[in-house]
């Protein structure tokens, strides 16, 4: 297989998703601590709902790169292999990692080796070793599954055939997510209970973002330009989306509730049908905005392109230097209101995380690509 010209609208596209999941992180963090008035929570949490296209456009990408390198002949075992090492391995040692200082953080006593065996093997399936590694248990299942994908979308066949099989997912994951939202995805049957304790993080659900990624990477230029004649649009269709959407978090910070943020957070959880029609359009628009500024050598765009490059180690650590980060924000910068705190922790988080990523990655080899993967 011939090498392609690499993307570098790409890299900056990751630097972008990276960063908006950092946002999201420290909101979370920030905003759930006592104290916030509505009026900054109603800011915050539409401001959340704003960065949910993060992960949606990290699986986006996923199928974009791996269409557009991959649309000949692929050797699935060299394929698996390079995956193994580029993905799976850091991911399996980010959860060991994970696992022990989430149990020194608890004081969660040692049990026997055998024990603390299963319980690493059950956090390894499900991502529960950290809150973030729930991405990962979603999107390997797309490298394992990628022949497949390839049968359902492919550049043998028409691009108007293409787009109606990428459009009947759309339909198909808006039924899902339809179904999820209302509970009636679930099941009394204790055996199957593994199966629907983790639905959010089950990849039939974000199927759609990754055909759209791959309709992409076969007709990047193409893409491109109806990108660019969609955008305003996509503008106009994001304001309507909006509109209920801040309507309903303005309406539960109007009312008395315990818990205002996990109420306004979860009008823009990901798997809801409004919501999926918004991070469509959402994925579309920042597309757009890369487009714009990729080819300008900015200090902006560097950076941004850094953040691309090093995302995938980045986004393993960045749960780990959160807490710190939150921590100083919250309890030792009091003084401040919670949208300064956000910038405090949201700068220091994802720079600090950036430094030690490259520091992990420059490393002998064997031992950067263990926790960051091949750079």
């Amino acid at each position: 297989m011939l090498k392609k010209a690499k993307l570098e609208d790409i890299e900056i596209l990751r630097g972008v998703a990276f960063l908006a999941v950092v946002l999201q992180h420290v909101i979370a963090g920030v905003f759930y601590q006592p104290g916030v008035t509505p009026a900054a929570m109603v800011m915050g949490t539409t401001f959340l709902g704003l960065t949910r296209f993060a992960v949606p456009l990290f699986v986006f990408i996923t199928g974009l790169v791996l269409f557009y390198n991959y649309d000949g002949k692929l050797n699935y075992v060299s394929f698996l292999r390079k995956r193994f090492y580029q993905v799976v391995l850091p991911y399996l040692t980010w959860t060991l990692f994970y696992y022990v200082w989430v149990s020194f953080l608890s004081g969660v006593a040692p049990s026997t080796t055998w024990n603390e065996l299963l319980n690493l093997i059950k956090v390894s399936l499900t991502g529960k070793a950290s809150y973030h590694l729930w991405f990962m248990v979603m999107i390997i299942p797309f490298y394992l599954l990628f022949p497949l994908f390839r049968v359902l979308i492919s550049k043998d066949r028409k691009g108007s055939t293409n787009l109606i099989v990428v459009l009947a997912f759309w339909g198909v994951n808006l039924l899902l997510v339809y179904g999820l939202s209302k509970g009636l995805i679930t099941s009394d049957t204790r055996q199957l209970g593994f199966i629907f304790d983790y639905l959010d993080r089950n990849f039939l659900f974000w199927i759609f973002y990754f055909l759209l990624g791959g309709l992409a990477g076969l007709y990047y230029e193409v893409w491109k330009k109806f990108i660019n004649k969609s955008k305003y649009i996509g503008i106009a269709v994001l304001l309507v989306c909006f509109y209920p959407i801040v309507n309903q978090i303005l309406h539960i910070n109007r009312g008395a509730t315990d818990n205002r943020y996990l109420f306004s957070a979860n009008v823009t959880a990901p798997l809801k049908p409004l919501m999926l029609v918004t991070i469509t359009i959402m994925i579309l628009l920042v597309f757009s905005v890369v487009m714009r500024i990729s080819h300008r050598q900015t200090k902006i765009t560097k950076l941004l392109y850094l953040f691309g490059k090093y995302s995938f180690g980045t986004y393993l650590i960045h749960a780990f230097v959160l807490r710190f980060t939150n921590h100083l924000a919250v309890d030792y910068l009091s003084m401040l209101d919670v949208f300064s705190q956000s910038v405090v922790s949201f700068v220091l988080c994802s720079s600090i995380s950036l430094f030690l990523t490259i520091w992990l990655s420059k490393m002998k080899i064997t031992v950067g690509e263990i926790w960051v993967g091949k750079v």
